[in-house]
């Protein structure tokens, strides 16, 4: 919910914020005892028995002299979970600390100590027990790559879980052991958590004084200071503190009490009946109009916590919980992010948004992870591995899971079904890694909040997924939605994987970027419903079954896809899985891109029905019995051409696909390791891909290691037939523990149809203790030159900076013929905090595949010149060309600043969007200028001038959203006294240029548009307690039109309007207005009136009727004239 706090007045949100402060926000305590209560707001007393009152200020002051605080901060705190490190009293041992803030909710912790260089993934070598804000001492055991995970408990197994930390890590920068400091690593919360959270800290403490609170025994850090926080279930606590030591001896005890229920609620409901007259077709009819807002933010003393939130806005009855994101260019001031642009109303208010939510609605019941919900919500449908869903939608969503867990942290029973009726269309693209970590979206106008980004790495084969991790906004990539521009945290290269045989040149992995997100199409409706629904529950502790389903009705292209899955894990590294799905209409296209998005192509989604069958399976040798390490898997897939799915697509180009195949990852001996792989693809129309793979890894001595490995190929496709065998052979030399290098040598052994290819090479990776990291390889070989070089440098303060090269003689652009040589791809960037006030961002990829070339460019500087200015500056660039039909341009620019003091405050943001050229031999024409300022400055505590303006620009014959311009620029005087406030007033100038149109009567027809400067003055004052003068007077200097097609005509105006007002309190409010309007161009004047009458039936409701009898409003930029008539006016507000 958007709520708008203001700094005086009766407003409702007013109380609502100030609500919020006394249940959470500000320092609050409440005591209790058998004979009274007493509540008291940050020390002042505001209710309750004056003997309690009395004793809780006793204990207030003795406190306060003893500088110790203790607080009561509500409903609302967050649980902390956090592992700290320190030394060990014997060499080769370290302390690990568990540090807590909920301990009243965890029944048990533990340590865990997981490597993660094992074979096939991390494996958990030891799991020592720890108290809940213990510590335990454990000796190092022999391993590299040793990380410890911090786990705890409830009474039903759900837990939470710390990120990893290296064992043996320092603490960070300015921590002190055993000091509690409030730091949360956690990944994963599985704990409910609910109560009030009380905070003893306190200042001054000397050395060697002995601090105790909350029944537990603190450590001051070296300035005197400490605090501890405990969240505590609901009651009544005497929170006993107490400080001794030379020179100080307090002990004293604060009685808090922390409540079952604690809710807020507020509301209105503002309708309008009438009939207006007039207008522009001198037409006369009736209207029922009105806005529903209300918030409400709780939780039930059986643990139900309940947040919901409605406002309709303005307009006809009949459409207030309608969704209509019409497709505008003024919605694109919608999409700024709220950080770059801060509203202002001369009041000192300001924008709280609790709800956020892209409809009208929002609501949620939750409980100890269940809940039901209807607002925006991810359509996530669970683990099978077909169905899936990944788009934002804003629509129902239903939540239900068993209490009692499995050993895998998972509900033993859980459902999931949501259902919606989305009003955009959903985009899915596909960028292959460039080496960089800029990249463009097709669309602009993203919706915001809808993208869901992963990174995947697929068979360049069979495109089948071998891996897939989620992104985490704002911690691995930044999106502009406006412009459409993905920034990740670190670049992403095109291949993955360290086999010998694919080092440089040969067939690696694809690394993918895959991004979906929703946008708003140009016209037309999007008619249609989304569902989907999730079951799965464990019938053993190891054996676990689902059923999942999601049907897409877009009225653009419908698709249905259902399936089940079982699951038998007898433990987190064995495990058997069957998939099955079948597929009905078509699914989503793909667009594919292998420059950043500077060009793509689009994969169509397959259409029709089809069915698909996966099954795979992976055992630990340890869970078959065997002491040997290492584990043995293998898979198999069926998939029948017309099956869709977010991530396969079967269409007629292949027919039915079989994939199969089986792996194993062997220690053969304390110092060799043995890995075998062997994969098959087939489909329907004969093409056919084998590959199998042997690879001996021995570390022969401290310094020297060397690998041996076989492949062979049978390949059957359109661009290749035959089978060749290649062997190879690699000696690692490591000079000590910051260089080593490498030699490689490959040659093909056999061969039938394809290339030979032999090849040598040698290499180096160099750890120069500065942070640089530097990995060089180069080769030569029948396929040509290959090389790869990349340094990257990351510092403590998480500074980067890379530079790339990359040449792969086998490089493959989906099948685009390469016309000349392929010199490579060039990757140079970074991000750097200067000083303190001056951070950069940088990043330059130059694509040379032919002549194919693509250069893109990104850079960025925000600019802190002192504690109240900051700047931004951000550039993208974007160049293709080739020889067959691409030649164009990309240029986008953003530039922001922000000014703070205590009496302005001032941002703005400019951003701009080019494109130039021919596109698929399409011209290609788009520009797009967007800008959003506001500023505010307190002359002092009464006076406030405030300026705003917001300005669009746009030209496009492909964008997703209509050309047009909108420019709307305000500049106010406010004067609102405080002590004798009797008198207010609001001057104003207005510009606006709207070359749209203004929307006639909530339809989506466009009337007039107009250039226009407006001036108005308003202003009342309070002759007494019951009466009101207030008055406006106003001229507009205009040029209007019918519509954006028509010619303009000069249209000036001015306006007059003067009024009194008669208000009883919680009885009568009557209000009469004079209006008089002048068209000096047309030598045209009215003169009307306006009456009406509200009496306050109670506190809550209150009802009036009135009259216009003017055809125009007191705003001098409406020009549809069509507001007399009568109205009855119902307001009712809680």
């Amino acid at each position: 919910m958007m709520m708008r706090q203001f700094n005086r007045g009766g407003s409702v949100l007013k109380a609502l914020l100030a609500a919020t402060a006394l249940s959470g926000a500000a320092t609050a305590t409440i005591a209790q005892t058998d004979t009274g209560f007493a509540i008291s707001l940050n020390g002042a007393p505001v209710a309750g028995d004056r003997a309690i009152v009395e004793r809780v200020r006793t204990v207030d002051i003795a406190l306060a002299d003893a500088d110790i605080r203790v607080t009561f901060d509500g409903l609302g705190a967050e649980p902390r979970l956090d592992l700290e490190q320190s030394p060990g009293a014997t060499d080769g041992a370290v302390v690990l600390r568990s540090a807590l803030n909920y301990p009243a909710y965890v029944d048990r912790g533990e340590m865990r100590i997981v490597d993660l260089a094992a074979l096939c993934g991390p494996r958990v070598v030891s799991v020592v027990p720890v108290d809940p804000n213990g510590e335990v001492s454990v000796d190092l055991p022999q391993g590299d790559d040793l990380f410890v995970v911090h786990r705890v408990y409830d009474a039903s197994g759900r837990y939470d879980e710390t990120a990893a930390q290296p064992l043996g890590a320092d603490l960070p920068m300015g921590s002190v052991a055993d000091v509690e400091e409030g730091r949360d690593t956690l990944r994963r919360r599985g704990i409910p958590v609910f109560g009030g959270a009380v905070t003893v800290s306190g200042a001054s403490v000397v050395q060697g004084a002995q601090v105790q609170a909350l029944g537990e025994i603190l450590r001051p850090d070296p300035a005197g200071r400490f605090v501890i926080q405990r969240i505590l279930p609901q009651g009544t606590y005497e929170v006993d503190v107490s400080v001794t030591g030379p020179g100080q001896s307090t002990d004293l005890t604060r009685d808090v009490t922390i409540p079952a229920a604690d809710w807020l609620a507020v509301g209105t409901a503002d309708l309008t009946f009438g009939t207006r007259t007039g207008g522009r077709d001198d037409t006369s009819d009736t209207y029922a109009t009105g806005r529903l807002a209300g918030f409400v933010n709780g939780r039930t003393a059986t643990g139900y916590e309940v947040t919901a939130s409605v406002d309709t806005g303005e307009g006809p009855l009949d459409t207030l919980i309608r969704d209509l994101d019409e497709k505008d260019p003024r919605q694109l001031l919608l999409r700024v992010d709220p950080a770059d642009d801060y509203p202002t109303f001369g009041d000192d208010s300001e924008i709280v948004d609790l709800t956020p939510t892209s409809g009208k609605i929002y609501v949620r019941v939750a409980r100890e992870g269940n809940f039901v919900q209807f607002g925006d919500f991810v359509a996530a449908l669970g683990d099978n591995v077909f169905v899936r869903n990944d788009r934002t939608l804003y629509g129902a969503q239903a939540h239900v899971e068993s209490r009692d867990q499995t050993v895998f942290g998972t509900p033993l029973r859980q459902a999931t079904v949501h259902a919606a009726q989305p009003e955009q269309i959903p985009q899915r693209e596909a960028f292959v890694g460039t080496g960089g970590s800029v990249y463009f979206l097709q669309q602009q106008d993203i919706a915001r909040g809808t993208e869901q980004l992963f990174v995947q790495v697929r068979d360049p084969q069979s495109d089948r997924i071998i891996d897939s991790k989620v992104l985490v906004p704002g911690v691995d990539y930044q999106i502009n939605y406006i412009q459409g521009i993905v920034t990740l945290s670190r670049p992403l290269s095109s291949t993955s994987g360290d086999g010998l045989i694919t080092s440089t040149g040969s067939r690696r992995d694809d690394v993918v970027l895959v991004a979906q997100y929703e946008y708003t199409p140009v016209a037309g409706d999007v008619d249609g419903y989304a569902t989907g629904v999730r079951l799965e529950g464990w019938l053993t502790p190891q054996l676990r079954v689902g059923v999942a389903g999601t049907q897409d009705d877009t009225g653009l292209r419908d698709h249905r896809l259902v399936g089940g899955d079982i699951l038998f894990a007898p433990s987190e590294r064995t495990y058997l899985r069957i998939d099955a799905a079948e597929s009905d209409g078509q699914g989503i296209d793909t667009l594919l891109s292998f420059n950043g998005g500077l060009n793509s192509e689009t994969q169509a989604a397959a259409a029709g029905q089809g069915r698909s069958l996966r099954v795979e399976g992976r055992a630990d040798l340890a869970d078959l019995g065997i002491a040997q390490e290492g584990v043995l898997g293998g898979y198999a897939e069926r998939r029948d051409e017309g099956f869709s799915s977010l991530d396969t697509q079967v269409t007629e180009t292949t027919g039915d696909e079989d994939l199969w195949g089986v792996f194993g990852d062997l220690r053969v001996s304390d110092a060799s390791t043995l890995k075998l792989s062997y994969d098959s693809y087939t489909n329907e129309t004969g093409d056919e891909d084998l590959e199998g793979e042997a690879e001996l890894t021995t570390q022969a001595s401290e310094r020297v290691s060397y690998t041996l490995g076989a492949v062979r190929i049978d390949r059957d496709d359109a661009r290749e037939e035959g089978n060749r065998t290649d062997v190879a052979a690699r000696l690692t030399y490591a000079f000590d523990d910051s260089v080593s290098a490498f030699v490689i040598g490959q040659k093909t052994v056999d061969r039938d149809g394809l290339d030979r290819n032999d090849r040598v090479g040698l290499g180096v990776i160099y750890d120069t203790g500065t942070g640089w990291v530097i990995e060089g390889e180069v080769s030569d070989g029948n396929q040509g030159a290959g090389a790869r070089a990349l340094a990257v440098r990351t510092d403590a303060s998480g500074d980067t900076q890379y530079i790339g090269y990359t040449l792969d003689p086998e490089r493959d652009l989906d099948g685009l013929d390469l016309i000349g040589r392929d010199r490579g791809r060039v990757v140079v960037g970074g991000r750097r905090t200067v000083s303190e006030t001056v951070s950069i961002f940088g990043e330059n990829t130059y694509d040379m595949f032919g002549q194919r070339e693509s250069l893109t460019s990104a850079y960025g500087v925000t600019y802190r010149a002192n504690a109240a200015l900051t700047t931004t500056i951000a550039y993208e660039m974007g160049q293709v060309q080739d020889s067959l039909s691409n030649d164009f341009d990309r240029h986008a620019i953003s530039v922001g600043a922000a000014y703070a003091t205590e009496d302005l405050t001032a941002n703005g943001r400019i951003e701009y969007r080019t494109e130039d050229g021919t596109l698929s031999d399409a011209p290609l024409d788009n520009d797009t200028i967007l800008t959003s300022m506001d500023l505010t400055y307190k002359i002092d505590e009464t006076q406030r001038i405030l300026f705003s303006a917001d300005s669009l620009r746009s030209r496009s014959d492909q964008a997703s959203f209509r050309d047009g311009d909108y420019s709307d620029v305000s500049l106010g005087y406010a004067l609102r006294p405080i002590e004798n406030d009797r008198f207010n007033m609001l001057a104003r100038y207005r510009y606006l240029d709207d070359q749209v149109g203004q929307r006639l009567d909530g339809t989506d027809d466009l009337g007039p548009v107009q250039r226009s400067h407006v001036v108005s003055l308003d202003a009342s004052y309070d002759v007494n307690r019951f009466w009101t003068l207030n008055g406006k007077v106003g001229y507009r200097s205009a040029e209007t039109a019918t519509d954006r097609d028509a010619t303009f005509a000069r249209n000036d105006a001015a306006l007059a309007v003067i009024g009194a007002r008669y208000h009883l309190v919680n009885e009568w409010d009557m209000l009469a207005e004079l209006r008089h309007l002048a068209l000096t161009t047309a030598d045209v004047t009215e003169t009307g009136a306006l009456i009406a009458a509200f009496k306050q039936i109670n506190g809550n409701v209150q009802i009036g009727a009135g009259y216009n009898f003017s055809h125009f409003s007191d705003d001098l930029t409406d020009l549809t004239y069509d507001d007399q008539g009568v109205f009855l006016n119902i307001v009712a507000k809680y």
